[in-house]
């Protein structure tokens, strides 16, 4: 496949196609743009076809549909394709390089100029300058002035639209890691704020086997299922809602709450100790079941709404002779999940502990 884009076109096509990619469960990398890229511009009909099936059957487009629609529709009829989507993306800083070396080129010829003439006018200093001399010298002055007159518009509207395609893409990116109902973190976030809350504790700051800790919070709304049976779709959605406005107002700084799951969410709690973290958990089980959520355009409220909870602490096992032996960040959820579980079966309402 030919990419012949100008770099307004090309930059017309990445507005597009920004806003796509983040609506996704694809991460926002190469192949994904690839495709979008060429969706937008409506290079490929079959491609085009295949992914509006997808969306219509699916939603969203996950890293297995993404990977599957590339390799059938771009990777395969042309293995250069990628480059060719990436070439795009640098025409921007290609046009300044050839602006700037546009006006090298302009002061190089003047500089020379200069050079010629004052040889020319400095043998005598009596005499005058000779009039077609100084003519030149102001011919070629004007023109050194045009040019770097030029460049410094090139550069400042290429600067403009860098700042623009910079914003865009900073949304684009914040959109991807945010939960659009809730406007709590998504699985995405959470999973990378995870991984790095984990090494930052553990490796960035070299803290001891026993050093600060890392709790986590699942929780789960109860009888969800049979919320939206009895009231439909879009009160389950507003519960969801005022779940997440009671975890946002109970969070502690520095700590990320996210929706994780249908209606499960997650409370990640780097630097909390574990008494901490159950107090937390029982105050935002308490708020949500003293909570009363009144359907729209009603004066009722609906039945009362609790939540079950799971509290996890980090499990920091690591020696000297043995420093990967700190528990994996899968298995840290995992025991948080088996708390909610045991909170499920207990009786829902209640927040359980994880065994260590």
């Amino acid at each position: 496949m030919e990419y012949h884009h100008t770099v307004e076109r090309s930059t017309e096509l990445l507005r597009k196609a920004l806003p796509l990619m983040s609506r996704q469960a694809a991460a926002l990398h190469p192949v994904s743009y690839a495709i979008w890229y060429a969706y937008v511009a409506d290079l490929n009909s079959p491609l085009h076809q295949a992914l509006d099936a997808h969306l219509a059957a699916h939603g969203v487009l996950d890293e297995a549909a993404t990977e599957a629609l590339y390799r059938r529709h771009l990777a395969d009829p042309d293995a250069g394709t990628a480059l060719q989507v990436a070439d795009g993306m640098h025409r921007l800083l290609d046009g300044m390089q050839a602006s700037a070396a546009a006006a090298g080129d302009q002061t190089a010829r003047y500089g020379h100029t200069l050079q010629r003439l004052s040889a020319a006018l400095s043998p005598d200093e009596a005499q005058p300058a000779p009039p077609l001399a100084l003519d030149e010298l102001r011919e070629h002055t004007q023109q050194m002035q045009a040019a770097m007159a030029l460049l410094q518009r090139q550069l400042e509207e290429s600067q403009r639209e860098i700042n623009s395609l910079r914003d865009e893409v900073r949304h684009a990116r914040h959109e991807s890691l945010v939960d659009a109902l809730t406007g709590l973190g998504n699985r995405r976030a959470f999973d990378r704020r995870l991984g790095t809350s984990l090494a930052a504790d553990a490796a960035v700051l070299g803290l001891p086997p026993v050093g600060a800790p890392v709790s986590l919070l699942m929780i789960d709304i109860d009888h969800f299922k049979r919320v939206n049976d009895n009231y439909g779709h879009a009160f389950g959605d507003q519960v969801l809602r005022a779940v997440a406005q009671v975890l946002k107002a109970l969070s502690p700084e520095g700590s990320l709450a996210a929706r994780v799951g249908g209606e499960e969410f997650a409370l990640l709690l780097p630097g909390t100790p574990m008494n901490d973290a159950r107090a937390l958990a029982e105050k935002l089980r308490a708020t949500v079941a003293a909570s009363r959520i009144r359907r729209k355009g009603t004066d009722t409220a609906a039945e009362r709404i609790t939540v079950s909870l799971g509290v996890a602490q980090y499990l920091r096992r690591s020696a000297p002779d043995n420093p990967d032996a700190d528990e994996a960040p899968a298995e840290f959820v995992d025991r948080a999940d088996r708390a909610l579980y045991a909170a499920k079966q207990a009786g829902r309402d209640r927040v359980m502990v994880a065994a260590a």
